[in-house]
């Protein structure tokens, strides 16, 4: 009897179409918001706005001259650009494409950014005319780099310029190329331990991170993003995705500047963005707030641990709910949110995520009961694809099949998660464990206390010993004494600061979104005249 043929595929095969058929991709996002929204206005600006069309358009026209320079799938380009209408096109230009966009910190000193095109190798840079100049010292040290594209006019030798390359391409859709695992773009990290490194994100990472925020906090096409934060930190561009997936606006500012916003968010009945230190009182304590109709205002997220009363006074004076983030570039900056309604203190608990999986494990990989503190590793379809080029750094943070995110949280019995500290911010005081995060949430109560940070400092005695840095209230004071005696009332005596340094608001260091760098706070100097 001939041998009867079987037509169907090998089941590995199989099983690989399967994948293929069931996964997803960021140019996926962009292509149906271009034409699902095609009317609407995607992108705003300080010079104007792009509907979804417009926005088509003009990055299929990118596309098109970054093909023409040679930029096919796998290739990577570098972004130095604060936050505006082309950053979002070179997104979705190189999405399409199946390019990575190498996303540069625009506050790198040049050696820095030097570092981050080593380690990167991109054949393109596009460049703001704000920023070039500090790309320029590159120039003959990167041999790789073979097309530099300014912004703004910006006119120097062997510069394209922007603008023209987009009117001499045409404005068609590229074929489709983009895989689920291609790499989207690379963040760096905030390198506090050392050099930068580059968590490379997937297309399906990127569309997964996107449709989670738009799940959970329940966007649709009215709702408008304050985009205020860089596009090249997952804050930014994570809610540039959700913003896609359901038709709404993303305003983009070159800078935090409150009135600015108040601007906008009243003529485009903006309705949520992020909210950091600095920023955030700001955005309350600004004179001609009261100016501007911001009834739109429906939530903000940020971090609510160290500034209680702060975030309190923030909901009641918008009457707007405040989601107390918890995340990482690595995996998302949607790990677990807490939420808190106007008028409340925020809550440390958080809830954890749909399509994470999460575990509290110690260093040996096995869980920790319920309420005990052990470090959060996670896995999931979010997750980064890995460090560019430092399989050390990868063994290490991929250990036991998890993403170790470097954070000691506590599971609660009735499956929130609440926040301990970085791992590596531990102070090892006479033998005590003292976690930074719990001193400054006892401090952050002051009623004078504006923000706080906590960090351990040599000890000749105790191994390491404990320095607050405050910043007070407008209007409020308070001595060192008085902190001293806040903390005796409720903490521990080995918990309590034995250096207070009083700071102003603009002096302490922020990375782009805000946060305190609290390694450069270990810089400074510790006098006699701080100990308490």
């Amino acid at each position: 009897m001939p041998h009867r043929h079987d037509p169907s595929p090998p089941p590995m095969a199989a099983a690989a179409q399967a994948a293929a058929c069931s996964s997803t991709t960021i140019d996926s996002v962009f292509r149906r918001a271009f034409t699902v929204f095609a009317d609407r206005v995607a992108v705003t600006s300080e010079h104007g706005s792009l509907t979804y069309a417009e926005l088509r358009q003009r990055s299929w026209r990118l596309a098109g001259a970054l093909a023409n320079l040679g930029l096919q799938r796998g290739g990577r380009i570098a972004v130095l650009c604060e936050t505006r209408p082309e950053y979002i096109e070179a997104y979705a230009a190189c999405a399409a494409l199946g390019v990575t966009v190498v996303a540069l910190n625009i506050r790198l000193h040049p050696e820095e950014l030097l570092h981050c095109l080593e380690k990167t190798l991109p054949s393109v840079v596009i460049a703001s005319g704000t920023h070039a100049a500090a790309i320029v010292p590159s120039r003959d040290r990167a041999p790789f780099l073979e097309h530099w594209i300014g912004l703004d006019g910006f006119e120097s030798k062997g510069w394209l310029d922007y603008e023209a390359l987009l009117a001499a391409a045409a404005p068609d859709e590229p074929p489709l190329v983009a895989s689920p695992e291609d790499i989207h773009n690379v963040l760096f990290t905030s390198g506090t331990t050392g050099r930068p490194k580059g968590a490379m994100i997937s297309q399906r990472a990127a569309a997964i991170r996107g449709l989670r925020l738009a799940q959970w906090f329940g966007l649709t096409g009215a709702d408008g993003f304050v985009g205020w934060l860089p596009l090249f930190h997952c804050g930014g561009d994570e809610s540039l995705y959700a913003t896609l997936i359901t038709g709404g606006i993303y305003a983009t500012f070159a800078k935090a500047d409150a009135e600015t916003m108040f601007r906008a968010m009243e003529r485009y009945r903006l309705t949520w963005t992020l909210l950091l230190p600095g920023v955030l009182t700001d955005v309350l304590n600004h004179q001609r707030r009261g100016d501007y109709d911001l009834s739109s205002f429906r939530f903000a997220i940020g971090y609510a641990n160290m500034m209680p009363d702060i975030v309190a006074q923030l909901t009641t004076t918008f009457k707007i709910d405040f989601y107390d983030a918890f995340g990482q570039s690595e995996v998302s900056y949607l790990l677990a949110h807490g939420v808190c309604r106007p008028g409340e203190k925020p809550s440390l608990r958080k809830q954890p995520s749909p399509l994470l999986d999460v575990r509290i494990v110690d260093d040996a990989m096995n869980e920790v009961p319920n309420g005990q503190a052990g470090e959060c590793v996670v896995r999931g379809p979010s997750v980064m694809s890995g460090y560019l080029d430092d399989p050390k750094a990868n063994e290490e943070v991929f250990q036991g099949g998890w993403l170790h995110t470097g954070d000691l949280l506590r599971r609660e019995s009735d499956g929130t998660l609440t926040y301990v500290d970085r791992k590596r911010y531990l102070i090892k005081s006479g033998g005590e464990n003292v976690y930074p995060a719990e001193v400054e949430q006892v401090i952050a109560r002051h009623p004078a206390v504006q923000e706080v940070c906590v960090l351990g400092i040599p000890d000749p005695h105790w191994g390491e010993t404990i320095k607050a840095v405050l910043v007070l209230r407008q209007n409020q004071q308070a001595s060192a004494a008085d902190i001293v005696a806040w903390c005796r009332e409720h903490l521990a005596g080995y918990k309590r600061p034995r250096f207070i340094e009083f700071v102003r608001p603009e002096q302490l260091p922020r990375s782009t979104t805000g946060k305190l760098q609290r390694h450069e706070l270990a810089k400074w100097p510790v006098t006699e005249a701080q100990k308490v």
